[in-house]
C-alpha cells in the first residue's frame, strides 16, 4: 500500500504537469497550477487522448472566461486612443478650416481690388 507521502507525491507531479500542459495551450502561469490541481482529481484514470481533450477544453473555458477580459481592456484602450486621435483631428481640421477662410476673404479682396483698378482704367 502507499503512503500518504508517496500519494502527494505523485500528484503534484501531476499538477506539474498537467500545468505545463495547460501553459503550452496559452493559460498563464499563475492560473495554470490551480487549474491542473482541479483537473487532476478528474483526469486520473483518463488515457492521453481524453486527457489532451480535457486540457483542450479547460484552457478553451479559461480563453472564454478570463482571455477576452484582457482584449475587452485592449479594445477599451484601443477605442479611447482613436477617440483621442480623432479629436486632435478635429481640432486640426478646424485650424484648417479657419485658414482658408482667411485665405479666402484675402483672395475676394484681391479679386475686388482687381476689378476696381480695372473699372478705372475704363473709365
Amino acid at each position: 500500500m502507499r503512503s500518504a507521502r508517496e500519494t502527494g507525491s505523485k500528484e503534484r507531479f501531476a499538477d506539474g504537469v498537467i500545468a505545463r500542459e495547460l501553459e503550452k495551450r496559452g493559460v498563464p502561469r499563475d492560473a495554470s497550477l490551480p487549474l491542473a490541481e482541479r483537473l487532476a482529481r478528474y483526469c486520473r484514470n483518463f488515457d492521453r487522448h481524453r486527457l489532451a481533450a480535457a486540457l483542450d477544453g479547460a484552457a478553451a473555458a479559461w480563453a472564454v472566461q478570463y482571455g477576452d477580459a484582457g482584449a475587452s481592456t485592449r479594445s477599451t484602450r484601443g477605442v479611447r486612443e482613436i477617440e483621442r486621435l480623432m479629436q486632435g483631428f478635429a481640432e486640426e481640421m478646424r485650424k484648417l478650416e479657419e485658414g482658408l477662410h482667411v485665405v479666402s476673404a484675402y483672395l475676394i479682396r484681391m479679386q475686388n481690388a482687381a476689378r476696381s483698378e480695372g473699372r478705372d482704367r475704363h473709365s
